[in-house]
């Protein structure tokens, strides 16, 4: 059954050119080559911006040179197990610490991965009286951690501090109407996207009043 389909897909025209693009185009597209700045993309030389490799690291002798030797102390599979279960370490917390004294800070607490992050820091900051006023063009990191937030959110149009300001009127009213709860703005410093900056300082400014 699988081959007929297949076959039939192929023969399929429009359709099947689509899936032709799509598989390893927009599907799982496959990058080869060492990580860096340019890399191979279906046969050809491209910029990569789609890779958390901002600062260039990735490749830098020094990180391979320390890679090799944690390979060859500790093994690739250390450590074994989701951290929260039985993975936690002596190396996650001595970087905790030393993270926390970087930022003069009190505490961190380190995530795998900023999708993550921001998904937990929502989750742990907001409880259901809590109201969200939130950016339209946020992140889909952003969009995830607002679904899992069971209180009311209010959304305003993409770096527009009027719309902004109305949505968070309508969070303090409801805020107090309901003698519970508190209101959580989010917007982004640059938008991951488009590239543009969001404007904190105003929104900043429209906190102070609210």
């Amino acid at each position: 059954m699988a081959d007929i389909f297949e076959k039939l897909l192929k023969n399929s025209g429009p359709i099947g050119q689509h899936r032709e693009r799509a598989h390893g185009y927009f599907a799982f597209p496959k990058l080869e080559g060492e990580i860096g700045s340019r890399m191979i993309f279906r046969g050809k030389e491209k910029i990569v911006w789609s890779l958390n490799n901002y600062l260039g690291l990735a490749n830098h002798p020094e990180i391979r040179k320390i890679d090799a030797e944690a390979s060859a102390q500790f093994g690739l599979a250390a450590p074994m197990g989701a951290r929260m279960m039985s993975g936690n370490s002596n190396y996650h917390e001595k970087l905790e610490k030393e993270l926390a004294e970087f930022e003069g800070k009190e505490d961190v607490t380190l995530f795998n991965y900023g999708y993550q992050g921001i998904m937990s820091a929502i989750d742990a900051i907001c409880g259901r009286h809590d109201v969200i006023v939130y950016d339209a063009e946020s992140h889909a990191c952003i969009i995830d951690g607002l679904r899992l937030h069971p209180g009311h959110r209010y959304v305003f149009k993409h770096n527009d501090i009027e719309d902004c300001e109305k949505q968070l009127q309508r969070a303090t009213a409801l805020v107090e109407k309901q003698n519970a709860g508190g209101v959580l703005v989010i917007t982004e410093g640059v938008f991951g996207m488009a590239g543009d900056q969001g404007k904190l300082k105003e929104i900043v400014a429209l906190k102070e009043n609210y």
